[in-house]
């Protein structure tokens, strides 16, 4: 999962919202699924992959905002 940064420079209040909507609606597919049919209509709900890959932006985001953001460098030996 590759971090975009797409929430940099919000707020750790909205940060700290938008996270709580996020975990809710992963509890939210997590109980009822992606896709769920009512009266013979089809709905479906955000994908997971995606809010998963959201919420690990908004995660890293208030890491950032906190100073607890980590960071990995790999070396490369050879040719």
């Amino acid at each position: 999962m590759a971090l975009t940064g797409r929430f940099y420079g919000l707020t750790s209040a909205q940060l700290t919202t938008l996270q709580g909507q996020y975990v809710d609606c992963l509890s939210a597919i997590a109980v009822a699924g992606q896709s769920y049919t009512i009266a013979g209509r089809q709905f479906n709900r955000a994908n997971l992959a995606e809010v998963s890959q959201t919420l690990g932006d908004i995660n890293d985001a208030l890491a950032r905002l906190n100073g607890t953001r980590t960071t990995q460098t790999f070396g490369r030996f050879g040719s």
